[in-house]
Parts: structure tokens; sequence; C-alpha cells
């Protein structure tokens, strides 16, 4: 099978070097690294694969360009979502594992299941919601990013595939401008090291290349003592232009270990029917501690070949890609345009990570002691408990065998015109995905005490300390095997007429989607984890793996796509616009756990909803450019929206399958302002969401859901980010904020809106040598962003409404850094 991709991918590259001819390259073969300008060429989301004038589109774009994004002071991926209008981003997990949702488009599970995330326009991974597996954990933000292009609604749902609420493109540097720099970062309140590197420029008049990437070393943000974060990445562009276009080759290596988190203990106040969750349980603070510490670092599994497999935390999110792509982009004649992008993405890793499901007083603990740390061998009481409660943890250990994938688009365009002043330009195209799904599941169950260097308990059956091998949650299953592979084909075609200052278009798409695979379970039964040759404790029920397929992907799924807008250009700076989508995200390996086969893995009679999820969207908008606003310059976009989603999901915390409808409504605001030194780019987004129908798996109606508003959804997020740029030295800061929403669809439990403050200081000691000060979250502030969503606080032994779990922001961090720029 992978030959055959190989064999398709030297192709593409055979022929766009077979269409070149030598001179000067076409026009838009490749935009300023650096621009962000709003009259900036975008090329996410429009048909023109030159791109096209932001004003001029009649969809909701966005772009952030290295400046703007340095201003922000990000310290993960996560972070650098946030600033766009419309995407709320839990920036909460580390290095990865983010829930991203866009215009109220609920996030029922992990990751971004209605989002394409895409590196230079093609998706990173075909699905956004994978489990242990989103695809922002997969892409490393360093030098090498040029800029940021985000589409939310409109034509996300016809030129791309399992994105209809938007488009997220990360846009490499190509080296056309030339130059590089090399940056050295510390961490001032923190263990961290990092250096980045970049350079790019001209082997020849229509040669030109970019090579860079990062190394970090510490990330200890919460104090762990053993180094969180490690490795990094290396990417390189190369581009040969000719006389009717271009072809551009890339390749990429990462290898990179993050700390993941996730909800921890933290206090609960009010009632079982109307709750506020806190941020702190005694001194454990959710924003600046954890459970991680070198003496809950390492343990020990049984994988899916049943073999005994030690695992040591600090891999968190362990990640390996390694990339190789090509793009082509030629001028055929007579207004004709061939494009295409094509790459192949080896993929692998782990994931690990502590869950805390549950909280154990002394009483529940007895005939307990300590594993390890300073009351090793001591009985555990109430006197000696830290913080009054035991943490009862899942180590969320999964191996990532292999989500390798290989994706092609391509597309034929030409212009036609009109009469004396119109044109038609008319595209079509097709895009294709292979993606495979590799993944061992083994849970641990530890018990630990809630601290920041929190110990070991050893409780009665224990086994070197650890309290279940394969027994988190008390689940027998949790040794899974997964062996899936999904591909999809989408053809797709599209037309714009622009008359005088009238722009419409339209765009159809028919994804075709077939998965096929298996998925084994596992049972209880005896294992010999410390080898003694006896078998006891908890040793008598170990998760193994029985190689029984209890689930079969078979399917073949498809949805047919559409997308009409209008652009109307009242002046040359002001325009408005208005848009009517329709489009789907499809289920893939969640979709195991809902229940619609038979014991032969066939679906059964109408399942096929259960594995595509649709989205109508509606929106009207202005884009307004240059306005003069006092000594300086406004632009200002505003779109009002409508979505109607319906979704089938399954959450694993617990095994719960879902079917819901949702709608949302709101306002999206974005404006850029300069005058003289003084920059300051904002975005507000206003969303009243609700559930319109709620039922299980089986179907059967919960009446009491509907009406609500969707978990973790708040009616109001915002960003702004203000600028002082002067010769000598430069000011920016961002403010960062959400309003209040629930954990959960029964909105029993209510996480408290929160906002930030980013700093960000820089003194330019030569002309090209630039010394800066980064604070980010300079107050220190607390944000739950995830908590139990699904009544698990009546695990909480003796505190079922004064104790739950949350996920927060990260506290205060500092980091210095200088930067040579050559």
């Amino acid at each position: 099978m992978r030959k055959a991709y190989l064999r398709t991918f030297a192709s593409a590259a055979t022929l766009g070097l077979a269409l070149a001819t030598p001179a000067m390259a076409q026009d838009g073969a490749a935009t300023s690294e650096e621009e962000a300008a709003v009259d900036e060429i975008i090329v996410t989301g429009v048909i023109s694969s030159a791109g096209q004038n932001k004003i001029d589109t009649s969809i909701s774009v966005s772009s952030l360009g290295a400046d703007a994004i340095a201003d922000s002071n990000p310290t993960n991926l996560a972070e650098v979502f946030r600033q766009l209008p419309g995407i709320r981003s839990e920036s909460s997990s580390g290095g990865g594992n983010s829930n991203i949702n866009v215009r109220g488009i609920p996030i029922s599970t992990g990751g971004a299941k209605f989002l394409s995330m895409q590196e230079d326009g093609l998706p990173i991974l075909l699905f956004g919601d994978h489990l242990f597996a989103p695809a922002d954990g997969f892409y490393k933000s360093d030098a090498t990013l040029a800029r940021v292009e985000s589409v939310r609604g409109g034509t996300a749902s016809t030129l791309t595939t399992n994105g209809p609420g938007g488009i997220i493109n990360l846009i490499g540097k190509t080296g056309k401008d030339g130059g590089g720099s090399i940056a050295l970062g510390l961490g001032v309140d923190h263990k961290d090291y990092r250096v980045d590197a970049e350079y790019g420029a001209n082997l020849a008049d229509d040669l030109y290349f970019h090579l860079g990437g990062h190394f970090q070393q510490g990330g200890d943000y919460r104090d762990s003592g053993y180094n969180p974060v490690s490795g990094g990445q290396i990417r390189l562009s190369l581009t040969k232009e000719f006389e009717s276009g271009y072809v551009r080759f890339t390749g990429k290596v990462i290898d990179k270990k993050e700390q993941a988190y996730f909800p921890q203990l933290v206090s609960r106040s009010g009632n079982a029917t109307s709750g506020v969750v806190g941020t702190r349980l005694g001194n454990f603070d959710a924003a600046n501690h954890s459970l991680y510490s070198n003496l809950t670092r390492n343990g020990l599994a049984v994988n899916g070949r049943n073999q005994l497999e030690p695992y040591d935390v600090a891999d968190g999110l362990n990640h390996k890609v390694k990339s190789i792509g090509v793009e082509t982009n030629f001028d055929l004649g007579g207004g004709l345009n061939l494009s295409s992008k094509t790459r192949y993405q080896d993929i692998s890793g782990e994931f690990l990570g502590f869950f805390t499901y549950g909280a154990l007083n002394a009483a529940s603990l007895a005939g307990s002691t300590y594993y390890n740390g300073p009351l090793a061998g001591q009985a555990v009481t109430a006197g000696n408990l830290p913080n009054g409660l035991a943490s009862e943890v899942a180590v969320f250990d999964v191996n990532l065998d292999d989500l390798s994938n290989f994706a092609n688009d391509i597309r034929l365009s030409k212009s036609f015109e009109i009469g004396g002043e119109s044109t038609l330009d008319v595209a079509v195209g097709h895009f294709f995905m292979n993606q495979n799904f590799k993944q061992d599941w083994h849970w641990t169950r530890l018990v630990t005490t809630t601290e920041n260097d929190a110990a070991l308990i050893a409780t009665p059956g224990s086994i070197n300390g650890i309290a279940g091998v394969n027994q988190a949650f008390g689940w027998d299953g949790s040794n899974r095997n997964y062996d899936l592979e999904a591909q999809v084909s989408s053809p797709f075609a599209a037309l714009a007429l622009k008359t005088g200052d009238l722009s419409v278009d339209a765009s159809v798409r028919y994804d075709s989607m077939s998965q096929n695979g298996i998925r084994t379970s596992a049972s209880g039964g005896p294992f010999d984890v410390n080898g003694d040759g006896v078998i006891t404790g908890t040793e008598a029920t170990v998760s193994l793996n029985r190689g029984t397929v209890d689930a079969r992907a078979d399917l073949k799924a498809d949805n047919f796509a559409w997308s009409l807008g209008a652009n109307y250009l009242i002046n040359d700076n002001f325009s408005v616009f208005g848009r009517a989508s329709s489009g789907a995200s499809f289920n893939f390996d969640r979709a195991l756990d809902f229940g619609v086969r038979n014991a032969s893995g066939a679906l059964l009679a109408g399942a096929e909803g259960a594995y595509v999820d649709t989205v109508k969207q509606y929106e009207i908008g202005f884009k307004a450019q240059d306005l003069a606003l006092g000594a300086g310059n406004l632009d200002l976009y505003g779109t009002l929206f409508l979505s109607k989603t319906e979704e089938s999901n399954i959450t694993i915390t617990p095994p719960t399958g879902q079917i819901r409808k949702y709608d949302a409504k709101g306002l999206e605001l974005e404006a850029y302002y300069k005058s003289g030194v003084f920059n300051l780019y904002a975005t507000a987004t206003y969303t009243d969401a609700e559930i319109t129908d709620a039922r299980n798996s089986a179907g059967v109606v919960n009446a009491a859901l509907v009406g609500n508003r969707p978990q973790r959804q708040a009616k109001l997020i915002w960003a702004v980010t203000p600028s002082l740029d002067f010769d000598q030295f430069r000011v920016s800061a961002s403010w960062i904020g959400t309003g209040s929403s629930f954990a959960n669809d029964a909105n029993t439990l209510t996480q408290k809106g929160y906002s930030v403050v980013h700093l960000t200081g820089a003194v330019n000691l030569t002309d090209n040598l630039e010394f800066s000060l980064n604070v980010n979250n300079l107050f220190d502030k607390a944000g739950i962003t995830e908590s139990a969503n699904d009544g698990r606080e009546s695990l909480f032994a003796g505190a079922p409404n004064t104790i739950t779990i949350g996920r927060s922001i990260q506290g205060r961090t500092m980091a210095a850094n200088i930067r040579f720029k050559f």
C-alpha cells in the first residue's frame, strides 16, 4: 500500500517538473513571509490557487503573522489559536490534546472534531478528534512558521474534508525573503532552555530555500522535578520557480516529548444540582501544581501483546513525525491553472498522562501505607494525609503505533472574461487522503497523595506501589488494541462570478469515506507482575488482551456538501457579504463504541447516520479596511452567524454514546488599529448555543437536557493585543478571556469565567540583536477549562458535593530571550 502512495507522490513531482520551463515565477507563487496585513492575499478557503484579497472574499477569514504571534507570547499552539476570532481553544493540556471548537459548534469530546487543522494546505490528520491523538500534538510552533490563516464556516464545508466548522492553516516559511535568526530562551522562574534557528536564502535567481527548527529541554512549569518537555523539530523548504509556475519540496522531522495535563482534584461549592468548580484543594493549586513527580513518574503496565512494559510519565505526549511533501502551481496558458499539494507523513509515538477520577479519604484507605516519599512505610491516617484526600488516578498509557497518512489535493481552474467587466472563475479538483490508526491501550491505576511533590500510596494488594496494573477505573477491558484504516475520495467543484462590485460564488463537494479494520478486547486474568512466581494481590486480575475482535469497521459513508456566498464591494474600503453552507464531519475510531453493529461487524439498519455528523451554517457580515480614526487607521470585520449541528459521538470517561442536536447563533468581531507606534489587534465572539435534542446511543430521549447550553460553551470569549513599537524597544500585551460555562450538558456544574494577561518587553541592543522578557499569565490566574461531566463526583469518598476534578490553564511563567537577526 505504501509503495503505491510513494509512486503517486513521485508522479505528482514528475508532473510538476514536466510542466516547467525556465524563467521567473508566476504571480502569487509566494507572498512575503512576515506578512499579516489586512490586505494580504489569503490562500485558505478560497477558490483561486493564487489567493484572494480579504475584502473581496465572502467568507470570514483571518491571518496572524509571525510578529503578531510573537506579541501574544504563546507557550503552546493552543495559545496561538486563542488569538483567532470565533475559536475557543482550551490551552490547558500542555503540548497538545487541546479541545477546540468554532462558533458554538460543540466540544462533546476531546480534540477538534469539526475543525480541519492543516499545514501548508493539507490536513495534519484526517480526523480532528482521534482518541488520544488530536492533530495539534503533531505540529510544533517555532520560527519556521510564517503565518496562520483561519476560516470559520463558509467554504470550509466544501474545500476540505472533516472541517465544516472551519480551517486553521499553519503556513511555513519558504525563504523567498531571505535572512534568518537565532534565538536563545531561558526560563526565569522555571527550568527551561530553548534554542530556535532558521535561515532562508536564494541559491539562484529562481531557486530558494528555508531551513530551521528548534530544540527545547525543560518546560518544568509546575515544578515536577524532571524535564517535562524535551526534543524539537527541523523543517526544510526548497522552491524552484519557472516562467509558468513553481515546484516546492518540503520536509520535516519532529521528535518531542511534552507533558500532558488533565483534570485533578479541586474544590466544589454548591449542591448536587447547582455547583461551581473551584481551583484549589487545600494548598494544591490547579494552575501551578500537578501529581507528576519523580516519586510517581515510573510504573508498569501490560501491553497488548501481554508483555510487561514499563512507562515513564516524563514521555508525556511523545510524538514522532517524518514528513515529505511537494507542491506545484503552474499556468498552463489560456487562463488555465493547475495546482497540486502532496504529502506523506510517518507518525508514531506515545500518549502518557494522569487523569484523576476519584478521591479517597483516610477511612477508605484502611491498611494502606505510603510507598515512597518522606512518610514511606508509615500508615495513612487522617492526620498525615496531605490536603485530607488521596487522588485515584488513571494512567492513560497508550502506544501510538501508527498514525501515518498520505494526502493529495489537486485543482484545475480557469478564468473566463464575460462581457466587458465581468469574469467567471471555474475550478474542479479532487482530494484523497488515507489515514492509519493503530493504538495499544493499557491503563494502570495509581493512588497518590494530593500535593505537588506527590508520592505513591500502597493500597492493600498493590504491587511495587501500583494499586492496579491495567486496572484504571476498575475496568478489566482497558487493554485494547486498534488496527484501523480510513480513506476518503472527494471530488469538488467551484465557480465564482464577478461583475462590477458584486461577487457570487458557489461550491460543492462529495466526500466518499471508507473504513476498515478491527478492535480487539481484553478481560481480567492472573499475571505475575513482579516476576516472583506467585500470584498475589491485584496480580489476580490484570487486564489482558485476548485477541477477540469486539468491534469491526467495514463501511462506506458519504456526504454531499455545498456552499453559496455573495460579496458586494460598496467602495474600495467596505464590503458586505452573506453565505449559506452545509457540510459534515465523519466519525472514525470513536464510533466503534457506539453500539451500531451486530456481532459480525455489519452496520445495523439506519446506523450510517452515526458516522456522518452534519453542520448547516448561515452568516452575514461586513469588512471595513483603512478607516480613518483619530490619528490612525482601523480595519473592522463583523459576522453574524447561525449554525445547526447534528452529532453522534462517544466519551471515554466513562464510555457513553450520545446523540445531540445543537443550535448556535452569535456575533464575531475582529479589529486592527494602527496609529504611529501603537498597534492593536482585538477579537470578540458572542455565542448563544443550546441543545435542541438529546438521546443516548439507543435513541432514548433525555428531555431534561433540551434547552440547556452545551458543555464548556462560554457565551463570550475575547482577545485584545496592544503593542507599542519604538526604534529601540517594544512593549506588547495580550488580554485573553472567557465567560463562564457549564462542565456538563446537564448544566449542574459551573466553570467560572476568567481572563489572563501576557506581557512582553523587548530592547534592541543593536540593530540586529534583541533582548526580551516574556511573562505569561502575569497575575497568576487560574482558569478551569474542563471538569467532571458525568456525575463522577459520586466516587469522591465522603464529599460528593465539595470535591470534583478540574483542568486549569497554566499559572504565571517568565522567560528571557535573546534573538539575533541576520
